[in-house]
């Protein structure tokens, strides 16, 4: 029995059936290169039963004590049935890209039965009109829900399910059968409970000790800066202020929408080498404020102020390969969409998004994170609900999220078929209703938007707009 982290615990408590919180990874291959030409349904099931031993996560399940009194633990699921998890469905002819959106965005406003280890794969069949996709490909929509797993870790997920080779041989087996481990009964969790009760007071007082202080003097080094859920934007000695309510920051709808597109990654480094400093992801922000600049301009709604995105940061170590669950902290930064000049956009961002990669920032969020989770799970629980309802009745924190999960640097292959495309759909939560998931494959970036349906009723014409923004970046950089 692993129990949850907090954060992983926020996630599944903050979930609402219109706000579900799992990512999805949209992966599309091209069976010519695989043996015979082919990939059946059937395949695809024996190839991941013969890898379900590579991650954990596919065969566990949540189980917690009645009223949710302390965070969840993950166990074994005795009823672990793959044909479950995994589904078939095809596109109705000719098997656009724009059909394939459609398809995936249903999909993903699907909530995940939690009952359940917490994963499906959805094989989707007779791609045959996808631009720079081969006809004849197939794609698999793998959801995961935020509380197993984060964007770094569904990585390293990925990689134990490909190859390096469409011959590559299958890794090997497992040295015994998996056999479940009995579910505990409610008088072993009241006890774990118990246990944990009783040392929590050493370990908070432990961890207040410790990080508490160099919090202090961290989150003083942070003008401009987030400090808990509020942006105070320091200018001189102008009061703090808050981004403009757009579109994008209103009630969610239980229906999404999603457009993705596709660059060479060359381009953004060519993009990028314009500006000193400058980094992919820098450009990447200055994309999309270009994107949603145009976008809301288009439709009379532009706002004076700049729009803000959400920033969720990755706080794994580069040498964790645990998939422990969720280690994220999230920043606030600015997408320059007052700004008419592309480069003029980038630099701005640049200039901002240097400090927040210091050292001293990284360890100042790590204890910020620490300090935070000493809090009791109650509180806790109490907290993720108020924080579906704020948004919507206080200011406005942030208009969209930003979110960059590197993939593959060369290409992979799942049973012989390589990976043509590869891009992400997010979860949005209270008050934040548009997520760009930027993804990187094989010299690809993939940047992909999901969205309420209410607030971006006309995906195709965002596309149009994502488009606009990339040729105006890369005519600047000429």
């Amino acid at each position: 029995m692993q129990q949850l982290s907090w954060t992983d615990d926020m996630l599944l408590r903050a979930e609402r059936p219109a706000t579900p919180l799992h990512i999805q990874l949209l992966l599309i291959y091209d069976p010519a290169t695989a043996p015979g030409g082919k990939v059946t349904f059937k395949g695809i099931l024996e190839e991941l039963d013969a890898r379900l031993h590579l991650a954990d996560v596919f065969r566990r399940r949540l189980t917690e004590l009645p009223g949710g009194l302390h965070q969840a633990y993950w166990v074994d699921d005795p009823n672990f049935d793959l044909e479950y998890h995994v589904r078939h469905i095809g596109l109705p002819q000719p098997g656009d890209w724009r059909q394939l959106c459609i398809q995936v965005a249903r999909l993903h406003a699907r909530q995940i039965d939690l009952r359940r280890p917490p994963w499906e794969i959805t094989v989707i069949e007779g791609l045959n009109a996808v631009p720079g996709v081969p006809k004849g490909s197939f794609a698999m929509a793998l959801k995961l829900h935020h509380c197993a797993v984060d964007g770094m870790a569904s990585v390293q997920m990925i990689a134990a399910l490909h190859d390096l080779a469409a011959d590559s041989p299958r890794p090997a087996g497992p040295d015994r059968h998996w056999q479940p481990d009995p579910l505990p009964t409610t008088s072993d969790l009241v006890a774990r409970t118990a246990i944990n009760a009783a040392f929590y007071p050493l370990r908070a007082g432990r961890v207040i000790a410790t990080s508490a202080p160099k919090v202090v003097r961290g989150l003083v080094a942070l003008p401009g800066k987030v400090a808990g859920t509020v942006m105070s934007r320091v200018a001189g000695s102008s009061p703090p202020s808050f981004p403009p309510k757009t579109r994008f920051n209103q009630a969610a709808s239980p229906h999404r929408v999603f457009e993705a597109r596709f660059h060479d990654l060359a381009d953004f480094k060519r993009i990028k080498a314009r500006v000193p400093g400058a980094t992919i992801n820098d450009v990447a922000l200055a994309y999309v404020g270009g994107a949603l600049r145009e976008y809301l301009a288009g439709h009379g709604e532009l706002p004076d102020e700049p729009l803000v995105a959400a920033c969720p940061i990755s706080m794994r170590d580069a040498a964790d390969h645990s998939g422990r669950g969720n280690m994220v902290f999230g920043r606030l930064q600015t997408l320059g969409t007052h700004i008419a000049d592309p480069l003029e956009r980038l630099t701005t961002i640049a200039e901002e998004t240097a400090s927040s990669r210091t050292e001293s920032e990284h360890s100042t969020r790590s204890q910020v994170l620490d300090l935070i989770g000493t809090m009791p799970t109650s509180l806790l629980a109490i907290t993720a609900k108020a924080a579906s309802v704020l948004p919507f009745s206080g200011p406005t924190v942030a208009n969209t999220t930003v979110t960059n999960v590197p993939g593959p640097p060369d290409p992979i292959f799942f049973r012989g078929a390589r990976l043509v495309r590869a891009t992400g759909l997010g979860p949005l939560v209270g008050g934040l209703n548009l997520i760009h998931v930027i993804a990187s494959y094989n010299g690809t970036l993939s940047i992909g938007a999901t969205a309420d349906r209410d607030a971006l009723p006309d995906p195709a014409r965002y596309a149009e707009c994502m488009d606009k923004a990339f040729q105006e970046l890369l005519a600047a950089a000429g």
